[in-house]
């Protein structure tokens, strides 16, 4: 599980606690926080038949965040928390294929050359 975590106005939110919890009592959770850019990423090889997680992000001063994931390969998010005077939840959705350049890769992943674009 990789993503984002940004507020609103899509600024990157450091050191969110990010805490991916399993759906079975015999699994183990794992945890993490964000990096200075936002950017976090769990990983762990998760078998096909094990239900889904629960992902719990919080950072002080927002509204935490706690969603069901599915099993995916790949589950890439973009999770922006509201401040807790806001009237909103915080939420987070998937970041599409379309995006994932700007939104993920750009801050968050070192391999990419910010002077090549490539088109699919």
């Amino acid at each position: 599980m990789k993503g984002v975590i940004q507020t609103a106005d899509e600024q990157p939110i450091a050191d969110a606690s990010v805490t991916l919890l399993p759906g079975q009592p015999s699994g183990h959770s794992l945890a993490g926080s964000s990096e200075p850019n936002g950017c976090f990423d769990l990983f762990e090889t998760i078998a096909r038949h094990q239900d889904g997680f629960t992902l719990v992000v919080d950072s002080p001063g927002y509204k935490p965040l706690r969603i069901a994931v599915p099993v995916r390969l790949e589950n890439l998010l973009l999770v922006t928390l509201e401040p807790k005077a806001s009237s909103k939840p915080s939420a987070a959705r998937t970041i599409r294929s379309a995006e994932r350049y700007m939104r993920y890769g750009i801050p968050c992943d070192s391999g990419y050359n910010a002077n090549s674009l490539t088109l699919h």
